[in-house]
């Protein structure tokens, strides 16, 4: 593969704004690749689109008071990037990241920053590895995404909330897609390695039963992970939208080798099929705190959201 960096517009709006409660400041600069959030000195989310990769993904997020909980490229799975969402598209795989499997190329990027809340902005196009450095990817294209992530801090709460938003159409490189996948494909984490005998998942306050290497897939308003440790207390929801495709959402979790966990859509059993012309919507989002949380308090917060347009 060349070294030769494919087409790639960068537009940067930096804001630093101070109230009297929480200030978030928004670094994200084109020789880093990366967007980095913090509050008050604190790194929250680092997300990273360096060209070269075979997708972005978010590689550190924390809460306010807390400290990152996700593992990005472990070795025994070094395609696992902490926060990330991949599936296959006319079975060409945007999971795995070997030679011949597909790339989420990033096109153009935006970032902003407003009080309490950042927001960052991609252009992404879903393409075959032959096609992924070519200086314009437009008529290449499975998927056109435009990605919007934002972030949003509750210092009094003591949270930070992820919004995932992708909005797809079909590209030009086909008249139809279908989407399939693993069992686990979609929005998918990884925690680090000192939390992976301390977690403890939940399926909107059901215990999914992991033991003996089991691996449980179900429908759920949300699900989240916690970790109780003296060195360390902090639980993670993932909490689907009411309006994505097969409305609520399909979890898949699991504990050995490792813990994991995912939101997917049923990729496994039955495709999505769209036609040119055809747009579509998934959005999540993903809660952090630096502490244990209740089911009712976790129940409470993802209902809010459900309820919104």
């Amino acid at each position: 593969m060349k070294n030769f960096c494919p087409s790639l517009v960068v537009v940067l709006f930096v804001t630093k704004l101070c109230s009297a409660q929480s200030a978030l400041h928004l670094d994200a600069g084109i020789t880093t690749n990366a967007w980095i959030v913090t509050h008050q000195s604190q790194p929250l989310l680092r997300y990273v689109f360096n060209p070269r990769q075979a997708k972005p993904y978010v590689a550190e997020f924390s809460a306010p008071g807390g400290q990152n909980i996700l593992r990005d490229a472990p070795s025994d799975h070094l395609h696992h990037h902490a926060l990330m969402y991949a599936i296959k598209v006319n079975g060409l795989n945007f999971w795995e990241e070997v030679p011949g499997n597909g790339v989420e190329r990033v096109v153009e990027t935006t970032a902003s920053a407003n009080g309490n809340n950042a927001t960052l902005r991609q252009l992404i196009h879903w393409v075959a590895p032959q096609d992924a450095f070519v200086a314009d990817t437009t008529p290449h294209a499975l998927l056109i995404e435009q990605r919007t992530l934002t972030l949003t801090v509750d210092a009094t709460a003591r949270e930070s909330a992820l919004e995932w938003k992708a909005e797809f159409e079909v590209g030009k490189k086909t008249n139809q897609v279908a989407l399939t996948g693993a069992t686990y494909h979609g929005l998918g984490m990884r925690f680090l390695k000192e939390l992976d005998s301390l977690a403890d998942h939940s399926y909107a306050g059901r215990k999914p039963d992991l033991s003996k290497s089991r691996q449980e897939i179900s429908n759920a308003p949300w699900a989240s992970v916690a970790f109780a440790a003296p060195a360390l207390n902090a639980t993670i929801a993932l909490v689907p939208h009411p309006t994505n495709a097969r409305g609520d959402g399909q979890f898949f979790s699991m504990l050995t080798a490792f813990p994991y966990l995912s939101a997917t859509q049923g990729l496994d059993k039955e495709p999505l099929v769209y036609q040119s012309g055809d747009k579509f919507t998934i959005r999540y989002l993903v809660l952090l705190y630096p502490e244990t949380k209740s089911t009712a308090a976790l129940e409470t917060r993802a209902t809010k959201w459900r309820s919104a347009p």
